[in-house]
């Protein structure tokens, strides 16, 4: 089913995906060249060349880090909600084309854009708690070692700080929470449409419209404040098995 899949805002995921890449190895190079500058102590040439190279790629990661948080995610989340709003209500918003991206028959109305929401979501709560469990290991590796720092008195106190620094003031522990905060929200709005498609099935009324309009906003509110992009390799891997669940779903609460 997946393999006649077709989004043409791939193209903008992939540059995302690039960016998301580019700021990941910046970001673990910057860490191991504040090692490697503390164990050079005593070489003055290597550490004034691992110094000049430590500032230069902290300058690149802060350009990138910002161009991808700032202005990427956002421009891309921005045309996908238009796009979405264009298949849920039949307008022609945008150009861009998909197919077996959003998969449900219901008829151009809010109630579809409901649908929509609810399909996302379900893949998004799987995507986000998959990087959650990733980025738990992270942190309590990086955890582990920096207690050990602090255990062991013989660990020197420069070697601390550089752990603490990486730990504390890096943007580790405020991916990893957002992150947490994605897939909470993600949860919750999934639990909150499948009640509402459960109890509502075929009727069209302004509550249950401003219900469906109540979770779309929230849905885009939360991408927008984590700035966290979500993993599309994780979303490919888990693609097969979800859609056949949202097949089950949809004839489950009769959503055609």
């Amino acid at each position: 089913m997946s393999s006649d899949r077709f989004d043409s805002l791939d193209k903008y995921y992939k540059q995302l995906n690039f960016f998301d890449l580019i700021c990941t190895i910046l970001f673990w190079l910057n860490v191991s060249i504040s090692i490697l500058i503390f164990f050079t102590n005593g070489y003055q040439m290597w550490r004034e060349i691992l110094t000049f190279l430590f500032i230069f790629t902290t300058v690149i990661f802060f350009i990138a880090d910002n161009y991808l948080s700032i202005y990427l995610i956002p421009s891309v989340e921005s045309k996908r909600r238009v796009h979405l709003i264009s298949k849920s209500l039949d307008v022609p918003l945008d150009y861009e084309i998909t197919q077996k991206y959003y998969n449900n028959e219901i008829e151009p109305s809010i109630r579809k854009l409901g649908a929509h929401i609810f399909e996302n979501s379900l893949f998004a709560k799987e995507v986000t708690r998959r990087m959650c469990s990733i980025e738990r290991k992270k942190i309590l590796i990086y955890a582990a070692i920096w207690i050990l720092s602090l255990v062991v008195r013989t660990v020197d106190l420069e070697f601390m700080a550089i752990i603490s620094q990486t730990l504390f003031t890096s943007t580790l522990l405020t991916k990893w929470l957002k992150l947490e905060y994605l897939r909470i929200k993600n949860e919750q709005i999934y639990n909150c449409l499948y009640d509402l498609f459960l109890l509502q099935r075929d009727e069209e009324n302004a509550r249950l419209s401003a219900k469906f309009l109540d979770c779309f906003v929230s849905y885009e509110a939360a991408k927008a404040y984590s700035g966290i992009k979500q993993s599309s390799k994780i979303f490919f891997e888990i693609n097969d098995t979800y859609t056949e669940e949202w097949e089950r779903i949809k004839e489950k609460l009769d959503i055609e």
